[in-house]
């Protein structure tokens, strides 16, 4: 076989051999990205993503009327957290006036953006007047999001963390 751009022939021209080279290349490697995309999960918090990214100024105006209620929160998470071990996690809520509220009902969830079947939540208990608390055990390692949603009547206040589990 006599390769050279001089020659004639399609297959022993070293520019048509690098084309055919490249688009099978081109063709092999987006199949396999092909494969992986369908393959592995998208690795989505919220089942209903798309969804809610339409209802986008519906969200803009709860975020709005969450600031105008002036309420701060902070998630309060232990120094040292380990899989499948009992801890306490509490939250403290305050109104304007730095009070401390009575809520109707608080909730904690816990995400794991890597894998939705691990999410889990539980109802938080008030210990006193803005103090609220859970025992939570994280079954697998990792990130993981905290979120936290307050009610009282028609308001709903939310709040949210990061939090690394150790193995």
């Amino acid at each position: 076989m006599n390769i050279s751009q001089s020659n004639k022939e399609a297959l022993k021209n070293p520019w048509v051999l690098g084309i055919i080279l490249f688009v099978l290349t081109f063709v092999t490697m987006n199949a396999v990205f092909i494969y992986l995309a369908f393959k592995s999960p998208p690795s989505l918090v919220d089942k209903n993503f798309y969804e809610n990214g339409e209802n986008y100024e519906e969200v803009r105006k709860q975020i709005e009327q969450q600031k105008s209620l002036g309420w701060t929160g902070l998630i309060i998470i232990p120094t040292k957290t380990r899989v499948n071990q009992v801890q306490k996690y509490e939250v403290l809520i305050q109104g304007k006036n730095s009070a401390g509220l009575l809520l109707d009902s608080v909730v904690i969830k816990a995400y794991r953006p890597s894998d939705a079947e691990a999410d889990f939540s539980a109802i938080m208990e008030n210990t006193q007047p803005g103090t609220y608390e859970a025992e939570l055990s994280f079954n697998l390692p990792g990130t993981w999001d905290i979120v936290v949603e307050a009610g009282q009547g028609e308001k709903e206040f939310l709040m949210t963390k990061r939090v690394s589990i150790s193995p």
